[in-house]
């Protein structure tokens, strides 16, 4: 059944596949975005807000698909990602649990350490590992405390053929050098913005129906890889569809200092969200060909 969508971003990778599937699916979109609300500046998002709640017909949800994400810019501008990650997102949710609209709030497998060796589930210990992680995991707690009937969707490597990101990071380092130096010892699950999306509205979809689905899910795809091995993939994707062939030398973390420390290890168990919403995980290989050949069909970020 199609609703309407309220979401707060309009130029990241989640926030325009979103739209983008929501309107071509019949729902209807309004997007919250600078300079209309300032994520950074928590005393104007009320003010920002509550209008558009207010306005909103039955039926509608909100979707926080905005963010601060520069996991390392994070280690430099800790108040900056606290306001937008974790304060921002408590307001949001307590505004939207008075206009008694659910919302979905996009979050990160950064709140966990790295020491598990198996795929972590909603209920494992969090313990973020640098500055990034731990605004998340505020904000995730936030929008628990607020009252609101909510979804917190934690996801990873999130990639597309458009916008910045690693996919497009490596595609741009291929086309000036034959090899690249990429961290082997970081294994995640790389996520398609457009799958998150897809999963976004069906998630949605049925929160306008049943009240009583809340709480954390785990999304990502279903492949999980090493940064390395990541880059590997879109490289030979890319030589597949005519690009000229990138050789990828596997390092260390300690090869490649960071300001920002990430878990070795964060591979998301997706069962909870297959469960309560017949989520399944998505074709991590289907969706690189896809967005590997928009990319090279798109300028390169410079």
């Amino acid at each position: 059944m199609a609703g309407h969508f309220i979401i707060i971003g309009r130029l990241g990778q989640v926030a325009a596949a979103t739209s983008a599937i929501a309107s071509s699916t019949g729902h209807t979109v309004r997007h919250l975005a600078r300079p209309d609300i300032d994520l950074a500046q928590p005393g104007t998002i009320a003010r920002a807000l509550d209008p558009v709640l207010q306005a909103a017909p039955p039926g509608s949800v909100l979707i926080n698909a905005a963010a601060y994400t520069d996991v390392n810019g994070a280690e430099s501008e800790p108040a900056l990602a606290q306001a937008v990650n974790a304060v921002t997102p408590g307001i949001i949710a307590e505004r939207c649990g008075q206009a008694n609209i659910p919302l979905i709030h996009l979050s990160t497998d950064y709140v966990y350490d790295g020491q598990k060796n198996t795929p972590y589930l909603e209920t494992d210990p969090v313990r973020p590992l640098c500055v990034y992680g731990r605004s998340k995991l505020a904000g995730d707690e936030a929008v628990q405390r607020s009252g609101a009937r909510h979804v917190i969707v934690r996801t990873s490597a999130v990639f597309s053929g458009s916008g910045q990101n690693f996919l497009r990071t490596m595609l741009e380092l291929g086309s000036r050098q034959d090899q690249v130096r990429v961290v082997h010892d970081q294994r995640t699950c790389p996520t398609a913005a457009a799958d998150i999306a897809a999963a976004i509205i069906a998630i949605a979809d049925q929160l306008t129906d049943d009240p009583a689905q809340t709480g954390i899910f785990n999304f990502c795809g279903d492949t999980p890889r090493s940064w390395a091995e990541f880059a590997a993939d879109i490289f030979h994707t890319a030589a597949r569809l005519g690009a000229t062939p990138v050789r990828v030398e596997r390092i260390g973390s300690e090869d490649f200092p960071s300001p920002a420390s990430r878990p070795a290890y964060s591979v998301l168990a997706c069962d909870a969200i297959f469960r309560a919403f017949g989520i399944s995980q998505p074709d991590y290989l289907e969706a690189l060909d896809l967005n590997v050949a928009h990319a090279l069909a798109a300028p390169q970020p410079r």
